[in-house]
């Protein structure tokens, strides 16, 4: 009796332990990603990337303008090196600048000599246009710069081939867009550097309403669909382009390969930056993981598929591909592999090895462009074939 008592008691009070032990748990909040992209603070949004629209307008502005022959190389210059001379006067008075954030991202393995010769090298495309517009009417041939026509477009070239709005969007695409995103706004250091601030709700600046870390996530959202129509619902379509990084992530999710790329960015946004709010870093890290990995993976498969365009007789078609494939080559050294790990420079001075030789895009050979293809895919884990 008194035995049966005995356990009787410990059973008990084993109940009660575990009920304690229950309760005394910290529970975990579930997140759940947002069917938008819409966070709120005190009543207001707490969603701001202004800056980001800015630099994406510039750039839109500088790429029109690098593809007539309106403007001089002092006024292009301007608009790249000092971001005044746009048409919109919001534009001039922002305090962005695209020269400067070309290749700065802090968490980057590409170094500042290597940040400032790409730089130049982009000035240096601007001063080559001034050969293309003294010559706006002749035919373009091997060594000679010009027009081509064909199917009924006019495409203007270098010397070389090379379009020059063509390789200088597509290089801002990686230095600019996708070197922010991937390599400062979600980078695991920058997640690291801010989880404090953020657990304190320290505002990012005086009367804001958001964290650094939640500005910074908003800013990465801000380079893929701070130009859409409703930017907390990107439109999924073709027909919904809006420029650089966004249009391409577009132009993918319509490749049936490729097809759910779309979602898994736009909701790798919605549920990181959710988590962000709920404090869950582990969330917040593996969504920037995705976005790193699906971004990068954009811009290679572009970069493969105009590469592929680009075989075949150099006419106005094929060189204005390569022109494409050109600058997304620069734009390749900011990609993260299917691995995690940063595209290195050496890769990327190979690759253009092939592309700058003494007549640049008009002597690249169709053997040369299907082997370049193919590594390039290998890089991050596809067939060439699959990016046609």
């Amino acid at each position: 009796m008194k035995l049966t008592k005995f356990f009787l008691v410990l059973t008990m009070a084993g109940f009660f332990i575990a009920c304690s032990s229950d309760d005394d748990t910290p529970q975990t909040p579930s997140v759940e990603t947002p069917s938008s992209y819409s966070f709120e603070k005190d009543g207001s949004s707490s969603v701001s990337f202004t800056g980001q629209v800015a630099r994406l307008k510039m750039a839109g502005e500088l790429k029109s303008a690098l593809g007539k022959n309106e403007k001089t190389e002092v006024e292009l210059m301007k608009m790249f090196k000092d971001g005044m001379g746009f048409a919109d006067e919001s534009l001039n008075t922002s305090g962005k600048k695209l020269r400067s954030t070309v290749a700065s991202a802090p968490n980057s393995d590409v170094a500042s000599t290597e940040a400032e010769a790409l730089r130049a090298k982009m000035d240096g495309w601007i001063i080559e246009r001034n050969d293309v517009v003294s010559n706006w009417d002749r035919d373009a041939s091997k060594g000679v710069s010009g027009k081509l026509e064909k199917g009924g477009k006019t495409r203007h070239v270098t010397s070389k081939g090379v379009e020059v709005n063509q390789a200088m969007a597509k290089t801002m695409i990686g230095a600019i867009i996708l070197d922010q995103i991937v390599n400062k706004y979600v980078s695991d250091k920058f997640i690291e550097d801010n989880k404090a601030g953020n657990d304190a709700g320290t505002p990012y600046k005086e009367n804001a309403n958001y964290t650094k870390l939640e500005h910074g996530w908003d800013e990465a959202y801000g380079y893929v669909f701070g130009l859409e129509d409703d930017t907390a619902n990107p439109a999924n379509s073709t027909d919904a382009r809006k420029g650089f990084l966004n249009s391409y992530l577009k132009s993918v999710e319509a490749d049936e390969d490729f097809k759910g790329i779309f979602d898994k960015v736009n909701n790798a946004f919605r549920l990181g930056r959710a988590a962000i709010v709920a404090k869950q870093y582990d969330i917040v890290k593996e969504q920037a993981k995705i976005l790193r990995t699906e971004l990068s993976k954009v811009i290679g498969i572009r970069t493969v598929h105009y590469l592929l365009k680009g075989k075949g007789t150099k006419d106005a078609s094929t060189l204005h591909a390569l022109s494409e494939a050109y600058g997304f080559v620069h734009a390749l050294r900011f990609a993260h592999d299917d691995k995690g790990n940063q595209v290195p420079q050496q890769s990327i001075t190979k690759s253009l090895s092939f592309l700058e030789k003494e007549n640049g895009l008009w002597d690249v050979a169709d053997d040369e462009l299907d082997s370049l293809a193919g590594i390039i895919a290998g890089v991050f884990g596809f067939e060439p074939s699959q990016a046609l």
